[in-house]
């Protein structure tokens, strides 16, 4: 989940810097809706460039994540699917 965590903060990172330079630039002129929405497009692209390696390894975390609590659920049913023994 931290490597996860780690990620999403780093793409924030990305987002704000895009906005600043795009603000600086173009800030009296555009509004800050365009100005966002166009962080927002140049941010998925460098993310794809600078940040792949951490996309990697959060996307394993959380396939891990997922493959163990779907693990514990099939234990579970497991469990439950067995009959107890029955006292005669």
């Amino acid at each position: 989940m931290a490597s996860f965590l780690k990620y999403a903060v780093l793409r924030l990172i990305v987002f704000a810097a895009c906005f600043l330079v795009f603000h600086l630039l173009f800030g009296r002129d555009v509004s800050p809706w365009l100005i966002a929405l166009l962080a927002l497009v140049f941010t998925s692209g460098l993310s794809l460039l600078l940040l792949r390696r951490q996309a990697e390894v959060a996307g394993e975390a959380l396939s891990m994540g997922i493959r163990s609590v779907r693990r514990r659920m099939e234990e579970a049913r497991r469990r439950e699917d067995v009959d107890p023994p029955t006292e005669a």
